[in-house]
C-alpha cells in the first residue's frame, strides 16, 4: 500500500459494512424461521431477498477490499497500481449495488402478491415488478458497459469514451426514489379498507410505511452524487459510497419487517396481539336473520324434499362490509381452520367468510347449524 495518511475516510466505509453485516442477518433469520415454523413455506419473495442480501455482502466485501488498497485515502497517496485496483473494485461493486437494490424491491412486491388478493392490486404489482426487473437488467448493463472499452471505467489513461457518470447516477437515484414511493404506498389502500381492528390496521400501515427510511436514505445519497461523481480525488470523496451501503441494507431490513410478527407482538402486545381466537376459535352461532331483505341473505330456490331428509333453506353471512362479506387478517393464523384448536400464528392476510346455515329436516322445524 502507498503512503498512509491520517486524513482518510476509510472508517466511513468499513463501519457501515461491519455494522450491517451484524444487523441484517437476524431479520433474515426471523423471516425464514417464521416461514418454517408456521408451515407457510418459503416463496419467491424469501429467495429473492436472500439473493439481495448476498449481493449486498458482495458490495461490502468489494468495498472493504478496496479500502485495503487505498479506497478512502487521497488518490495522490496511492501508487498507480493501487489506484487502478481500488477503482476497479469500486467499479465492480457498482454493478452489484444495482442488483441488490432492485431485487429487494422485487422481493417486497412478491410478498404483496402472497398476501393481497385484490385483482387491481395484483395487476399493479405485476406491472411494477416487470418495470423494476427490466430496469435492473438495463441499469446493471449500463454500469458494466459505461465505458468503451470497459477498462476505461477504472483507467482513464486508456483511449475511449464513457457515458456521463453524473447523469447516470442521478437517473438511477431518481428511479430508485420513485419506485420506493410506489412500493411504499401500494399496500396502504387494501390495508385501510380491510376489516382489521382500527389499532391493528394503523399499526400494520406503519410497519409497511417504515420503508420511508429507504426513501430517505436514497434522497440523502442523491445529494452526494454530484460531488462524488465529479471529484478529482475519487478514492477520498466517498460520501455517496457510505450512503450506498446504508441504503441497500436498510432496504433489506424494511423488507423483512412485515414477517417479524413475534418481535412486534413482544414489543407492542396491545397493538399486535393475536386475534386468532376471535377469528377461528370459539365459534358461536349468532342469532339468525331470515329477513329476505338482508343483503347477506340467500335462500335456495329449489330442494328435493322427497329425496333428501335434510336440505339447506338459507345461508347468511355473519359479517359484511361495503365490498364483500369477508374479513382480512394480517399477520394472523392462515394454516388451520379448525375452530376447536389453538393453531400457531401464521403470517399473511387471509380472508374469512363465516356463514349461518339454517337447515330443515323432514317433519321438524328449522334449526341453525
Amino acid at each position: 500500500m502507498g503512503h498512509l495518511s491520517e486524513d482518510d475516510n476509510v472508517i466511513d466505509i468499513q463501519v457501515p459494512c461491519i455494522v450491517f453485516f451484524v444487523m441484517v442477518p437476524p431479520f433474515l433469520l426471523i423471516r425464514f424461521y417464521s416461514r418454517v415454523k408456521t408451515g407457510s413455506g418459503l416463496g419467491w419473495d424469501d429467495w429473492t431477498i436472500m439473493a439481495s442480501w448476498v449481493f449486498a455482502q458482495i458490495v461490502s466485501s468489494l468495498l472493504i477490499a478496496a479500502c485495503k488498497h487505498g479506497f478512502g485515502q487521497h488518490i495522490y497517496n496511492l501508487s498507480v497500481p493501487e489506484q487502478l485496483l481500488t477503482l476497479k473494485l469500486y467499479y465492480v461493486a457498482q454493478a452489484f449495488y444495482k442488483l441488490t437494490l432492485n431485487l429487494t424491491k422485487a422481493s417486497i412486491l412478491l410478498l404483496y402478491l402472497r398476501i393481497f388478493l385484490q385483482r387491481w392490486f395484483r395487476i399493479s404489482c405485476y406491472v411494477l415488478l416487470a418495470i423494476i426487473l427490466s430496469y435492473m437488467v438495463a441499469t446493471t448493463a449500463a454500469s458494466i458497459w459505461q465505458c468503451t472499452p470497459i477498462e476505461r471505467a477504472w483507467d482513464k489513461s486508456i483511449e475511449g469514451t464513457c457515458v456521463s457518470i453524473t447523469a447516470n447516477w442521478y437517473a438511477n437515484s431518481g428511479f430508485s426514489v420513485a419506485s420506493d414511493v410506489l412500493v411504499l404506498v401500494l399496500p396502504m389502500q387494501p390495508i385501510f379498507r380491510s376489516n382489521l381492528p382500527t389499532k391493528q390496521k394503523w399499526a400494520l400501515m406503519i410497519v409497511f410505511a417504515l420503508g420511508i427510511f429507504v426513501t430517505i436514505t436514497s434522497i440523502l445519497r442523491m445529494q452526494t452524487l454530484d460531488f462524488s461523481s465529479t471529484s478529482s480525488d475519487p478514492t477520498y470523496d466517498v460520501a455517496s459510497t457510505t450512503w450506498t451501503v446504508i441504503e441497500e441494507n436498510v432496504a433489506i431490513i424494511c423488507a423483512c419487517l412485515p414477517m417479524c410478527k413475534g418481535p412486534l407482538n413482544w414489543l407492542f402486545p396491545s397493538i399486535f396481539a393475536s386475534t386468532t381466537r376471535r377469528a377461528s376459535g370459539g365459534y358461536k352461532p349468532s342469532q339468525h336473520n331470515t329477513d329476505n331483505s338482508n343483503r347477506n341473505y340467500w335462500a335456495p330456490i329449489r330442494g328435493d324434499s322427497e329425496m333428501l331428509s335434510t336440505r339447506v333453506t338459507s345461508v347468511q353471512g355473519r359479517k359484511s362490509t361495503a365490498a364483500n362479506n369477508s374479513q382480512e387478517y394480517m399477520l394472523e393464523e392462515t394454516k388451520s381452520v379448525d375452530r376447536n384448536s389453538d393453531a400457531e400464528d401464521i403470517q399473511g392476510i387471509r380472508k374469512v367468510i363465516e356463514y349461518d346455515i339454517t337447515v330443515h329436516r323432514s317433519g321438524e322445524s328449522q334449526e341453525p347449524v
